[in-house]
């Protein structure tokens, strides 16, 4: 087997966090972070590991709280592999501050925030240590986050008890200003036929409100839906466009062990040391890496046959290993949850189709859409600032 070179990479900072959020799947918070000589050498392997460059994504625990030691990671790789890595950060935004922000925009580390959905939503899960919900905290900049970088995504999990807001959280998300919703379940949790129903009934309610937005060519994102289209429109998933653990993506703990995927380091401890594929000292483990690559990519028996093979957006071997305990055996919730949903998304692409949608044919069929929709958001922005600015000098 040839192994693919580093694409992506989640350089865990800290197994530490301000938050216990009730989903979080790394495990006991700890006070343990990366050191800068384990820094030093996990970027030096991946610039030796990687082409042309590697996109290193900041996380933890709460990587924020680890923010000297990030200043100093991206001080050495400007001045040792300049070009070579771009940073990202994933962050739960309670610690971010006008400082950090300005060095953020200034080091183009762009961000996705943590945040579930309403005020309601978000703090049933997402709560500090005192027990207190942290959405207040985590929403206070918006304005200077979207004046960063306007395409922030949101990331937000939904579990039983926050299925009943799934619509009116996104609609929320919407009006704060975010165009970018990345929304999963956690697929660990206790669904039951129940919460399958009042999922059908959210994404009804909420297909409404993407077509409505779509057809009046209001520019959003929602991966539940958009994500299913593409498979329609553009092409079916094969192995590793969803998921690539261990191969093109891996994840880097604190201790510098290297594990196939963020879902998989936990704690670090000895149990999910099983896990690791090697270390940035010592380099991968071979057989170990290729274990996990060839059980990701291996045929899944209950996907035999299925209608949605191939367009399934939910397939991710890590998901599959938390659930089951098994890379490739799929939790029944995922089936259950496509075979619900990709009518509704099929039904709502074919509305905004047949309604001749000049953005809905542009965003699925339109191979430079990406580009030609950030010049033509550039130019918006630019003109209202200009405008701004004008009236300003009249006043």
């Amino acid at each position: 087997m040839e192994f693919s070179k580093i694409k992506f990479a989640a350089l865990c900072l800290t197994h530490n966090c301000n938050l216990r959020c009730t989903y979080c799947y790394t495990g006991k918070k700890l006070k343990k972070s990366m050191n800068f000589e384990t820094a030093r050498r996990a970027v030096d392997f991946l610039c030796d590991n990687s082409d042309r460059s590697c996109i290193v994504t900041f996380f933890g625990g709460e990587p924020l709280l680890a923010f000297d030691l990030m200043k100093e990671i991206v001080a050495y790789c400007h001045l040792e592999h300049k070009g070579k890595i771009k940073f990202r950060m994933s962050t739960n935004g309670t610690l971010l501050n006008q400082d950090t922000l300005a060095y953020l925009k200034e080091k183009e580390i762009y961000f996705v925030l943590s945040i579930d959905g309403s005020e309601e939503q978000h703090n049933k899960t997402r709560r500090y240590l005192c027990d207190t919900g942290s959405y207040r905290s985590a929403v206070r900049l918006l304005d200077e986050i979207f004046e960063f970088n306007p395409y922030t995504p949101a990331v937000s999990v939904v579990v039983p008890e926050t299925a009943i807001y799934l619509a009116s959280g996104v609609q929320d998300l919407l009006t704060k200003g975010f165009h970018y919703i990345l929304q999963t379940l956690d697929y660990s949790a206790q669904w039951r036929e129940k919460h399958i129903k009042l999922l059908r009934e959210q994404y009804k309610k909420l297909s409404h409100h993407y077509y409505e937005k779509i057809l009046n060519g209001v520019k959003i994102y929602y991966s539940p839906f958009d994500e299913r289209i593409k498979t329609h429109a553009q092409k079916r998933y094969d192995n590793g466009d969803l998921c690539d653990l261990a191969n093109s993506q891996i994840a880097i703990a604190a201790s510098g062990r290297i594990y196939p995927c963020v879902q998989f380091i936990g704690t670090d401890n000895q149990w999910h040391q099983k896990h690791s594929i090697g270390d940035v000292f010592n380099g991968f483990d071979d057989s170990r890496r290729r274990y996990y690559i060839e059980q990701n990519y291996s045929e899944k028996k209950s996907c035999s046959g299925c209608a949605l093979e191939g367009r399934c957006a939910t397939y991710c071997g890590c998901v599959n290993w938390r659930a089951t305990g098994q890379l490739n055996h799929i939790p029944p919730i995922i089936c259950e949850h496509e075979r619900m949903l990709m009518p509704i998304v099929d039904r709502l692409a074919n509305k905004l189709w047949s309604k001749n949608s000049e953005l809905f044919k542009r965003k699925f069929y339109e191979k430079t859409f990406p580009i030609s929709s950030y010049i033509e958001d550039c130019m918006v922005r630019k003109g209202r600032r200009d405008a701004a600015d004008s009236k300003d000098q009249e006043l």
